[in-house]
């Protein structure tokens, strides 16, 4: 994996996020501050309602915070030289079923400006490849793709022009224990190569296979923080196991 170190890729500071107002207004996030090297791998555990999701809209630039602050690769979040750095998968990828696979790469190859067509599509082939996709799959429209395929099509697109930071939520959903495994070769290259990795699951073998830290968070709140192993095996506190028990293995 890659070393972690240097000034953060990722560092929130008192991160809160609030919808709606006065007697109506739900507190998503609260209090969160984190850092994530470069390199590093780190999970966002919690159930469902916990904040994960709103963590990584924040992150990505998509959400404003209504407390705190969050900066990605040294400025603000969601500015133009962050977006470019990042890959982004949801957890519900948008479909474009008029494209096949390969065509749905390369065009995010151009949109992110991977060079001309004849150093591009080895990029994007490379892309499919690594994300478990066959020449015969990238071929087909992604109209007849299941779940699975869909998933790792879009981490091919979201990985093709070698982000400097991932983020996935719910990376390895929909997938088999084969497909979850291409997913996190994949993932530990991009770790390798000085790549950083953000992450939700309820997963504990995408947890474990990705990340060295982890973030737990329940009812929007953070609740402990630290190594993988160590939060997983309850060292933390003991008052945490019922929440890492709805981590899928734990």
């Amino acid at each position: 994996m890659g070393t972690a170190g240097g000034a953060p890729v990722v560092e929130a500071i008192g991160l809160g996020r609030t919808y709606g107002r006065g007697a109506r207004a739900v507190r998503a996030l609260d209090g969160l501050s984190l850092r994530v090297a470069r390199g590093e791998g780190l999970a966002l555990l919690g159930a469902n309602g916990s904040g994960k999701s709103t963590t990584i809209r924040l992150v990505l630039g998509l959400l404003a915070p209504t407390a705190g602050a969050v900066t990605v690769l040294g400025g603000e979040a969601g500015r133009r030289e962050a977006r470019a750095a990042t890959g982004y998968v949801p957890e519900e990828a948008r479909r474009l079923p008029a494209l096949s696979g390969r065509e749905l790469v390369d065009l995010f190859a151009r949109l992110q400006g991977v060079g001309p067509r004849a150093a591009r599509l080895p990029r994007v082939d490379e892309a499919l490849r690594l994300c478990g996709l066959s020449d015969a799959d990238a071929r087909r429209r992604l109209e007849t793709y299941s779940r699975g395929m869909t998933r790792r099509a879009a981490l091919a697109a979201a990985w093709v022009h070698r982000p400097s930071l991932l983020v996935l939520d719910e990376p390895t959903s929909g997938l088999d224990p084969l497909g979850t495994e291409e997913i996190l070769a994949l993932l530990a290259r991009h770790r390798r190569e000085g790549g950083t990795l953000l992450l939700s699951t309820h997963d504990r073998v995408t947890a474990e296979g990705a990340c060295d830290r982890a973030v737990v968070l329940a009812a929007g709140k953070p609740r402990a923080e630290g190594p993988l192993p160590d939060l997983l095996r309850g060292d933390a506190s003991p008052s945490l196991a019922p929440l890492l028990r709805r981590v899928g293995g734990a």
